[in-house]
């Protein structure tokens, strides 16, 4: 039985299509869902450039206080995103139970995050919006489906995996 869906979403492309699944699995089974994002790490090259060209005292407000501030104008931006995706749905939206965005590993944080909120599924697209190669299934999702201790429903996030839409 269905009780928690976790939903994690890149903000892609695709993210209303993935979002009509988790819905429908949501209003199917009287299911609460958390959406989480995962914001990837600075890379090492991004923080030695930062380190070479901000002086110290100003790093270690940044570090402080600036990712906390970037985490938070994300949340409202990925809140924005449902709200826009929302626009024309006709239905009550009440299953989103939270909107999370978390620093970290995304694969990690995927997990991490269904086994606090005790998720009974994960919902994931196939493939991130960020690579143009055309492997079958993405590195976080791949790295999902091996780790998790959870069901995994990946929804297909290959264009040329979807139907064609006529206008």
């Amino acid at each position: 039985m269905l009780r928690n869906i976790l939903y994690a979403t890149d903000l892609g492309l695709f993210g209303p299509f993935i979002l009509e699944h988790v819905g429908e699995l949501a209003k199917r089974h009287n299911a609460r869902v958390t959406v989480v994002h995962a914001i990837e790490p600075v890379s090492i090259f991004a923080d030695a450039l930062l380190a070479t060209y901000v002086p110290q005292e100003s790093m270690s407000a940044l570090r402080e206080h600036g990712y906390e501030a970037v985490l938070a104008t994300i949340r409202a931006r990925v809140r924005q995103a449902f709200h826009e995706d929302f626009i024309d749905f006709s239905g009550s939206t009440d299953w989103i139970a939270d909107v999370q965005v978390i620093g970290g590993d995304p694969a990690q944080v995927i997990l991490d995050q269904a086994e606090l909120s005790r998720a009974d599924l994960i919902v994931m697209g196939s493939h991130g919006g960020r690579s143009s190669s055309q492997t079958a299934i993405g590195s976080v999702a791949s790295k999902v489906l091996q780790l998790s201790r959870v069901p995994i429903y990946l929804v297909p996030t290959l264009s040329s995996h979807l139907p064609a839409v006529t206008l």
